[in-house]
């Protein structure tokens, strides 16, 4: 792989890290006014509508794959909406850094899926990793199922599992598709599926007399959707699917740091973490074995 292709791949997964580490935050933010199907909807809406505008104004047919979509396209899309929906419900019954932190055991099942599906190597330290985070990702569970109480956090903790599942099946699509499609079509037809899909989700209503403030955020959340997709399918492209897994595992620390610096700095804005040290140590040996089972020498 050319070097300057293998740093441009690592830039954008770099860059989908960030935004990915902020997302849950504002989107927790967002949820003090809005719905969860609005404010996926909406994210999705504008995505599509901006995306196909830049695309148009460069010349590059973005109505040709619309008209002859491609199936796996389709049910990127599908995937993809089920996984923000799913994702945002977790944060919305737990907190950004509890949806942060399980979400990260979406890395280990594309690996998991890739050795049962298409037959890639398992080796013993990938072994060592998986058993190191299962570890974590429970010691993590019962400190935030003492701090939530059991039930509530079990419904929080299925709800994100269940976008990691679906995240999965997008990512597996996506890699099926980039070799015949352009990154960014295929993100088009996606966000206009997902758009599409999650119509019924929406409480109309959510959009009546919603101050500046408020639409400067979700405004905010769509341009996140549209850069942070944009570069992860740009990062596909150049690096294998372990490595861009790596770099954005990454992104809880961002999560983490953040929602302990703004509830000093803007009191009232979101609610402070209830993480207990146990919970900590949790989080930091998870990610740790994530990074152990989708890396490969």
């Amino acid at each position: 792989m050319h070097k300057s292709n293998y740093v441009r791949g690592l830039t954008y997964a770099a860059i989908t890290a960030l935004l990915w580490g902020f997302l849950p935050i504002l989107m927790k933010i967002a949820l003090q006014e809005f719905s969860g199907g609005s404010i996926v909807w909406f994210r999705f809406t504008f995505a599509f509508v901006v995306l196909f505008l830049i695309l148009k104004f460069q010349k590059k047919r973005p109505e040709s794959i619309i008209l002859s979509p491609p199936g796996f396209g389709i049910l990127a899309g599908i995937f993809l909406a089920g996984n923000y929906y799913y994702f945002l419900k977790g944060v919305e019954t737990s907190s950004p850094s509890n949806a942060g932190i399980l979400i990260q055991t979406a890395p280990v099942l594309l690996v998991i899926l890739g050795v049962v599906l298409f037959k890639e190597r398992f080796h013993r330290k990938q072994g060592i990793g998986l058993a190191i985070a299962v570890v974590g990702f429970v010691i993590f569970y019962r400190d935030q199922s003492r701090q939530w109480g059991g039930e509530v956090y079990t419904d929080a903790s299925l709800y994100v599992e269940a976008a990691a599942l679906l995240w999965v099946g997008y990512m597996v699509f996506l890699k099926k598709l980039s070799v015949l499609h352009e990154a960014q079509h295929l993100n088009l037809l996606v966000y206009g599926t997902a758009a599409l899909v999650l119509i019924p989700a929406v409480i109309w209503t959510d959009f009546n007399n919603t101050h500046f403030g408020s639409w400067m955020l979700m405004i905010f959340l769509g341009v996140n959707t549209l850069l942070a997709y944009g570069c992860l399918a740009e990062s596909v492209k150049y690096i294998p699917l372990w490595l861009l897994s790596v770099v954005i595992t990454l992104n809880p620390f961002i999560t983490l740091a953040v929602m302990h610096i703004l509830p000093l700095v803007a009191p009232g804005l979101v609610a402070p973490e209830i993480i207990g040290l146990w919970g900590y140590i949790g989080a930091c040996i998870a990610v740790f074995g994530v990074v152990m089972v989708i890396r490969k020498d």
